[in-house]
């Protein structure tokens, strides 16, 4: 397998390991209760999604309504301590994927329905639901939202060694890209002390990546 740490950036995995302890405190600081209806996602992403008979965000936001009311926090706990994050993940990209083909009949591309599934994980990592385990397996299982802003991150942390000059969430076409690209964050963040999740947090809070 190959070996990427040689062309992991110095500069940035100081930075990024020097974030780590305030990334931290984003996670779980605020009450599922008080949770707004916006279930992380903005509207940049659901200005791509054009000529619908439904409005995007209508869409997303019911079944996100519904997926939160159906969230057991001891249960989902019990699963990810063994094993089940895919599981779950992969539970709740299909059936975002069933809900928006009954609105819309069409589906959604893979790069948005990955995208919006990792936006709602990363949105419910956010929340307290008074179980401090479940805020730490979604920490230590959750992925990286893969748009713009994370896979150019990406690029940097690996010294610009990924033939990429303007990555963006299109990019990721199918699977086999999306499954490489939250290895080589994997690899990136884990060196440094860091998750897939924190990563993502990170890249958000940097003003640049070069």
């Amino acid at each position: 397998m190959l070996d990427i740490q040689p062309y992991f950036s110095v500069k940035h995995g100081k930075e990024f390991a020097k974030s780590l302890p305030n990334l931290r405190k984003e996670l779980g600081c605020i009450p599922f209760a008080e949770h707004d209806s916006g279930y992380g996602v903005g509207g940049d992403t659901f200005r791509a999604l054009r000529k619908l008979q439904v409005p995007p965000s209508k869409v997303y936001q019911d079944w996100a309504a519904i997926t939160c009311k159906n969230i057991n926090p001891r249960l989902l706990s019990k699963s990810l301590a063994t094993g089940g994050f895919q599981d779950w993940h992969t539970m709740l990209a299909e059936s975002l994927q069933q809900r928006w083909i009954s609105r819309q009949n069409e589906p959604l591309s893979f790069a948005h329905q990955h995208k919006l599934i990792d936006l709602f994980v990363k949105w419910l990592s956010r929340h307290d639901f008074e179980n401090k385990k479940l805020t730490k397996l979604l920490e230590l299982h959750s992925n990286s939202a893969l748009d713009s802003r994370v896979l150019s991150n990406l690029n940097a942390c690996l010294s610009h060694a990924l033939p990429l000059t303007k990555p963006s969430m299109g990019d990721i076409h199918c699977r086999e890209t999306y499954d490489f690209c939250q290895k080589l964050i994997e690899s990136f963040a884990s060196y440094y002390g860091g998750t897939k999740l924190l990563f993502d947090y990170f890249s958000w809070k940097k003003i640049g990546n070069d």
